[in-house]
């Protein structure tokens, strides 16, 4: 059935506030996408990701493209800019098997009767579930920012210490909203909703 605001999950309201030892935000673009983190400790210090694998030697960027590649079997291969080159770098007859997304963000914008059931549609013309993709998309980011944290403190960070924050537009409807917090909770992200200033929102 379509998405509608009865389907807000309300129990992060209603859950036991937590200590996080870190705040990651994901911002979730629709042509590039980054993420940054800080400490509770110091809270006025935001570190951004800045070496995407994939990204041009020697350049720092805060962003990589909103991209994503599954092998032809389905599964997540790479994001971003490492996800362009590989399948740039494919022979025309191979990558034809290949499933190469991009800027797929907007769907969830423009698909009036959005569900869970609604699909993307690859460069080869193949579908996936949507949510698959999103889902995929946010593990990566879940994945590559605990790597980040890990290595700079030196010990392996856990998922229930971070506190995660995903941008969204503003104009974006209700259904929308709610289906990129479904796609967090698919990979066991703990965020919370809060609404952001001008044109994005973060939610949870």
């Amino acid at each position: 059935t379509p998405l509608s605001p009865s389907h807000i999950d309300s129990d992060a309201d209603d859950a036991v506030e937590q200590l996080f030892l870190v705040v990651v935000a994901i911002d979730f673009g629709t042509t590039s996408s980054g993420y940054a983190y800080s400490f509770t400790k110091e809270p006025e210090c935001i570190h951004v990701m800045r070496r995407w694998e994939g990204g041009d030697p020697g350049v720092s960027n805060q962003k990589t493209p909103t991209t994503i590649l599954l092998t032809p079997e389905r599964k997540f291969h790479s994001f971003g800019y490492a996800a362009r080159d590989f399948y740039h770098d494919l022979d025309p007859t191979e990558s034809k098997h290949w499933l190469y997304f991009e800027k797929f963000k907007m769907k969830l914008h423009t698909t009036g009767n959005l569900t869970m059931e609604t699909d993307l549609t690859a460069a080869n013309g193949k579908k996936v579930k949507a949510l698959e993709i999103f889902a995929y998309a946010l593990q990566y980011f879940k994945e590559q920012a605990l790597k980040e944290l890990s290595d700079q403190g030196g010990s392996d960070f856990e998922n229930t210490e971070v506190r995660w924050v995903i941008t969204v537009p503003a104009i974006w409807k209700q259904p929308a909203k709610q289906f990129m917090r479904q796609a967090a909770y698919k990979v066991r992200l703990q965020a919370e909703c809060r609404r952001a200033p001008l044109k994005t929102q973060l939610i949870g």
